[in-house]
């Protein structure tokens, strides 16, 4: 260890150029106890109490001594307290130094956090991508469109959650979302959404169902059939209204809150459903039938960000994938007809 500081710590007086020690540079400065440290002083403080030693700081920061003792002088005549006692040949932190270096470090955590998340946004395609959407969505239309996505932003990494429409407004206030997909906007003077295209909604049927004999369903055919529906409250409700006019729609023997759950009852035979033609899984269509509905009905598809801020680059791209996605559209195996999503004309 240097035998430095068995001697009072000698810095350079810029004034009249000749040497001083630390305290009675300290004492010529002046108090100037309670004005903020800058970051160039939390950073010397920060060096020394990793270095132990004013020599070692300055190796650290490639600096001379005389410079970081001049710094820390300027610092403690801020603070208008020691951060270290200065015994025989060693710095000494006081409790006060102590203190302030636990709260240094948590700072200087989030700094190094900064910067990892700045490197991370440098490389194209990497970080994180937080989505939620409509169970619905989660079928087909989500995985097709990450699968356009990932074959250009390989290291990009993906959060994805399934959320009910209630859920949609939360996960973007509390920073869980960058994006969500669902069938109505939601709500709140801090998201925006866009209009992305249209759906046609059609009824899924066990194979053997009697209904399944015809080629197109219409209201009246679900005046005596068992048919699995939906809540009042539900976005799938809603998109049915036109459909089933003003008399309204025939009491459900079985109600579910996801078109994903009524596909699931459809293949056990519970009956028919009306489902958007997105949330018909592949494997699902081999063994139902789906038939188109007239009169018909849609169901919309909405992307929703935050507008507290721009969506993140991530955000960007896959929303241009689930465009792309529903301009291509690809019906479920066995749909009758083009089932894909008619995009908005303004989308």
């Amino acid at each position: 260890m240097s035998k430095t500081y068995n001697r009072p710590l000698l810095i350079w007086h810029e004034n009249a150029g000749e040497k001083m020690d630390a305290d009675a540079y300290a004492d010529e400065v002046g108090p100037t106890a309670g004005r903020p440290l800058n970051l160039r002083q939390i950073e010397v403080f920060r060096a020394i109490m990793m270095a132990g030693s004013i020599s070692g700081a300055g190796r650290m920061l490639h600096v001379s001594q005389p410079a970081v003792s001049r710094v820390l002088a300027l610092t403690e005549s801020r603070l208008g307290y020691r951060l270290f006692e200065r015994v025989k040949s060693r710095l000494s932190p006081t409790a006060e130094a102590r203190r302030l270096y636990a709260e240094v470090e948590q700072v200087y955590g989030g700094i190094q956090r900064v910067n990892d998340l700045a490197a991370s946004l440098a490389q194209s395609g990497a970080g994180m991508l937080k989505i939620v959407a409509s169970a619905s969505f989660g079928q087909r239309l989500i995985p097709m469109a990450l699968d356009r996505f990932r074959s250009r932003n390989a290291g990009a990494r993906v959060d994805y959650r399934s959320v009910t429409f209630d859920e949609l407004a939360a996960y973007f206030l509390s920073g869980q979302a960058d994006i969500g997909i669902s069938m109505q906007p939601p709500d709140h003077p801090n998201l925006t959404s866009l209009h992305l295209a249209r759906v046609p909604v059609v009824c899924v049927l066990p194979a053997a169902h009697p209904l399944a004999a015809r080629e197109v369903l219409r209201p009246e055919d679900f005046s005596t059939a068992a048919w699995i529906g939906y809540p009042q409250n539900t976005p799938l409700a809603r998109a049915l209204q036109p459909f089933f006019g003003e008399r309204g729609a025939c009491p459900a023997a079985v109600e579910v809150h996801s078109p994903v759950t009524a596909c699931s009852f459809v293949q056990q035979g519970l009956g028919p459903a009306l489902v958007d033609a997105w949330c018909v899984a592949p494997d699902q269509a081999a063994h139902m039938a789906l038939r188109p509905i007239r009169p018909a009905a849609w169901v919309d598809i909405w992307a929703t960000h935050s507008n507290l801020s721009a969506p993140p680059l991530l955000a960007r791209r896959f929303l241009a994938a689930v465009k792309k996605t529903l301009e291509e559209g690809r019906p479920a195996e066995g749909a009758p007809g083009d089932l894909p999503g008619i995009p908005d004309a303004a989308g």
